[in-house]
This record gives C-alpha cells, sequence and structure tokens, in this order.
C-alpha cells in the first residue's frame, strides 16, 4: 500500500480540483487488490479494524478544520508522530494541492483503520 502510493507523490492522480484525500485513498487500496473505501475521509472511520497506535500501511483519519483528511502511514517520526502520506495537501513550496509524505501531529488523529 506504501510504495503503491508513493508513487504519486507530487502529483494529483484523481484528476479532482477538491477534496481528493479520500479518493487517493481509496484509489490505491483499489490498485492494491483491496476494498474501496469512498471518496469521504471521515467515511474510513468504519472502513476496517481500528488499531490504538500508527502501524505501517494503516489509514489515519484525522481532523481539519470544517471536515476530515485521511491517508495512509507510511512511518512513524522520532517524536513518536505518524508520518502519512495524503492527497489534496498543500506544502514544500507548491501553490498546489497535491500527494505528499510528510508527519503530522499524533493529536489530530481520530483513528487508525486496517485495511481490509
Amino acid at each position: 500500500l506504501v510504495s503503491q502510493a508513493r508513487q504519486y507523490i507530487g502529483t494529483n492522480p484523481t484528476g479532482r480540483s477538491s477534496l481528493w484525500c479520500g479518493a487517493f485513498v481509496d484509489m490505491v487500496l483499489r490498485q492494491t487488490g483491496r476494498r474501496g473505501g469512498g471518496d469521504l475521509a471521515l467515511g474510513y472511520l468504519k472502513y476496517g479494524p481500528r488499531v490504538q497506535e500508527p502501524v505501517i500501511g494503516s489509514i489515519a483519519v484525522m481532523g481539519r478544520r470544517g471536515g476530515g483528511h485521511t491517508g495512509i502511514v507510511s512511518g512513524i517520526n522520532q517524536n513518536g508522530n505518524p508520518i502519512i502520506i495524503s492527497g489534496n495537501t498543500w506544502g514544500g513550496g507548491s501553490k498546489k494541492r497535491r500527494v505528499l509524505e510528510a508527519p503530522v501531529s499524533r493529536n489530530r488523529v481520530y483513528a487508525y483503520v486496517l485495511p481490509n
């Protein structure tokens, strides 16, 4: 799951202009032979079994102002924060939203869900 998601770093493989983090996770899940979870970030709260801590390859469901955000856990940094590959993300000096891999505060994560 992680290696498939990493192939898209710096791009927008969904072709959508807004609210596409869930669509990105859904696309990667399907490409790796798993059941998709839909386009809505908060919908992943009910996607699969939850785990208490970040697990590489799990799906992180996070909060954001006005809704949710989701991505795939690719690691854990030295401060214990998950490193997430997610779509529809700002950063790295770009003015476009794209797939990025970056640490996220663990306090922002609502749940970690194992893919089916």
